[in-house]
């Protein structure tokens, strides 16, 4: 790739990268691969996905992501990983293990590194239908003699020179520069969490200023603190039938929860899909896994206001983020598996701070009317609605509520500029 070509003009924007499936395609890439690439045609092992990228129509280069290899210190130190996170997690990391442009198009300005973009934005969701998980980090190996600008360009990151690779019985390869390319802004410190992350479990939308459209950042969580936080809730069950002790149930249930799994079933399902290690992390007993019944049983028979409490003091340790925000929504929510008439159902109204994105107080109410009631009250008792924009939904909104709002501004003297406020 280091010829120049400069003569052919393309498009970039026309430059199409797919995964090859054919059998017949993927034979004529490992021809090409074989003929063309200086380290041939490697031996498919493990998970593996061939790309191709076209331009108009016509094949302009080949690529091959194999599964990562299976340590690197460069890559562990960028990481943070242990020994054992390493073990059950490298299947978040692929490796670009062949890339051949087609001699017809080599050094056409700004091609090789506009295919890696490509193929970076597609890959992890490629992965995760082919094989069930998705990719947070692409790795790859260049000889010294090649700068890997293209890499570069394409905002891969140089970790230094690798210390050569040696199979059983072999002489050890020479050092080659590492590049990696984390997919997410957050991939290394997903990779490294303690409490399995959302991003690996392939829930897109990720953010520490969480609501209700997105799951909180796991990478902040410890185990320990978590656990010791739980401690104050008190277990809803009897002497009899104990099958799993309060704290590393209900912390894993969090979990499963922060990783963007919310139904029984979901976390009963992320909970037995969890490597035994990880579980053995929240202390659940070896071979004892909760099922649906056993999960769904226990959460609801906890107070929830006295969870809410004691996840929202932890949460606001947590991030270490002063109790400081300007902006508070008040939205009120039914529990739809404690009934299932809709006039049955236990009902909240969340006080929720926008900006340290987590629910404040959460505040037992009846359907219907009594909304509107309650959030008269939490405005009335609570003093940090002063001086903040409130944001209702309609529904709740009367005069009556205004009228305590604008207690809390007393500047504001007319009801149509605190209803701004609405």
């Amino acid at each position: 790739m280091s010829k120049s070509n400069s003569a052919i003009k393309l498009d970039l924007d026309l430059v199409r990268v797919r995964v090859v499936t054919d059998y017949y395609d993927r034979a004529e890439v490992e021809t090409v691969l074989s003929r063309l690439h200086p380290l041939g045609a490697n031996k498919a092992i493990g998970e593996r996905l061939v790309y191709s990228a076209s331009y108009r129509g016509e094949w302009v280069a080949v690529l091959v992501v194999d599964g990562a290899v299976k340590r690197n210190k460069l890559r562990e130190a960028r990481i943070g990983w242990t020994s054992k996170q390493r073990d059950n997690r490298l299947h978040f990391v692929v490796n670009n293990s062949r890339y051949l442009i087609a001699p017809k198009y080599e050094g056409v300005p700004n091609l090789a590194s506009k295919i890696l973009s490509l193929l970076a934005n597609r890959i992890s969701a490629d992965w995760q239908r082919r094989y069930g998980h998705p990719v947070l980090v692409i790795e790859t190996y260049v000889d010294t003699e090649n700068t890997g600008s293209c890499y570069s360009a394409a905002g891969w990151e140089n970790l230094g020179y690798s210390s050569g690779y040696q199979a059983y019985g072999r002489e050890r390869t020479h050092s080659k520069w590492y590049l990696v390319k984390a997919l997410h802004k957050d991939s290394f410190a997903a990779l490294s969490s303690e409490i399995p992350h959302a991003l690996c479990t392939g829930v897109k939308e990720v953010s520490g200023e969480s609501n209700n459209n997105y799951v909180l950042d796991a990478s902040k969580f410890k185990i320990a603190d978590l656990q010791k936080a739980l401690e104050k809730v008190r277990d809803p069950r009897g002497k009899q039938g104990k099958r799993y002790q309060l704290v590393p149930l209900l912390s894993l249930c969090i979990a499963a929860v922060v990783s963007g799994y919310t139904q029984y079933r979901q976390i009963a399902d992320w909970i037995e899909n969890l490597p035994a290690q990880e579980r053995a992390l929240f202390g659940l007993e070896e071979g004892r896994i909760p099922d649906e019944s056993t999960i769904s049983l226990f959460l609801r028979n906890l107070d929830p206001v006295e969870l809410q409490t004691v996840l929202r003091d932890w949460l606001l340790r947590t991030y270490k983020k002063d109790v400081t925000f300007d902006i508070l929504t008040l939205d009120g929510k039914a529990l739809r598996a404690t009934s299932s008439l809709a006039t049955e159902q236990s009902a909240f109204l969340n006080v929720f701070a926008n900006e340290l994105g987590i629910v404040i107080e959460h505040l037992p109410t009846a359907k219907g009317g009594g909304e509107k009631k309650t959030a008269r009250e939490a405005v009335q008792s609570n003093k940090e609605f002063e001086g903040k924009t409130i944001l209702v939904d309609a529904i709740n909104t009367d005069r009556k509520l205004v009228h305590e709002l604008k207690k809390k501004v007393p500047r504001m003297s007319s009801l149509s500029k605190a209803i701004r406020n609405l």
